[in-house]
């Protein structure tokens, strides 16, 4: 049975993307099957697994047909990227998805991407790694309900502790109501860079934080991020840049935390 892990963030730009697609190349290369399901309607993770729109099913299809009760083959979502790293993209639709899945009547609604990655077709996937937008909405917390960690980035800057509360709060409050088996697997530092405030935002949240932050953290690297996203390549993990590296680092330290 698949470990699935919701990637979220209350706030923007702190790297989530990344750390999902990233951490993807990792377990690949890491001998790991693993599949990305792109939960958010701009799509990056998507493009940087080299998403091409072909006319196939995508995320909102999947959650429509489920919600709708129509069948489905799921493994007709499912791209193959070329470093090994399956994935369902993302769409415009899911902009307005909370209405379609509020409009379960006949299952509850907190469970829509549960049953959805209950298929069997899943089922051969070590880790699922889900790609959440900002918006703590009902499609957020249907990605946790199926979830059984979260990963939570937080980049280095004067705001670093801004969502960060409010994100525990909420794993917390689902822990206790919809989805006992929920844990935070770790606080992610992200964007480091070699400034006193950067450091020192850093130990503060180690020692905040202490039991829940990774060991590992990821260093500012923006022409590698650049780089990615400019060429639109799938070789957005790179084992020989200092990005693949500390990623690859941080896939040793989850997959010792998931055992």
């Amino acid at each position: 049975m698949a470990i699935i892990i919701s990637i979220c963030s209350e706030k923007g730009g702190v790297g989530k993307t990344t750390t999902t697609v990233n951490l993807a190349g990792g377990l690949a290369r890491s001998g790991k099957s693993v599949l990305v399901l792109d939960l958010d309607q701009q799509k990056n993770a998507s493009y940087a697994l080299g998403y091409i729109k072909d006319g196939k099913l995508t995320a909102a299809e999947l959650i429509y047909n489920t919600v709708a009760g129509i069948e489905t083959v799921h493994s007709s979502a499912i791209r193959h990227n070329e470093n090994g790293i399956d994935y369902i993209p993302a769409s415009p639709m899911l902009t307005n998805i909370t209405s379609t899945i509020a409009n379960d009547t006949d299952n509850d609604s907190n469970y829509v991407i549960k049953r959805l990655l209950s298929n069997e077709v899943f089922e051969k996937y070590d880790y699922i790694l889900i790609d959440c937008r900002t918006l703590l909405d009902l499609l957020v917390s249907n990605a946790m309900n199926a979830s059984d960690y979260i990963i939570i980035p937080v980049e280095s800057g004067i705001y670093a502790y801004n969502g960060l509360d409010k994100m525990l709060d909420k794993v917390s409050s689902i822990n206790n109501s919809t989805n006992k088996r929920l844990k935070v697997l770790g606080i992610l530092l992200n964007k480091m860079q070699r400034t006193t405030v950067s450091t020192s935002l850093a130990q503060s949240i180690r020692e905040e934080y202490e039991s829940m932050t990774f060991k590992t953290q990821i260093p500012y690297c923006p022409a590698q991020t650049e780089h990615a996203v400019l060429t639109k390549t799938a070789n957005v993990f790179d084992e020989k840049s200092t990005l693949g590296k500390t990623f690859l680092e941080l896939t040793k330290e989850i997959i010792d935390k998931t055992k």
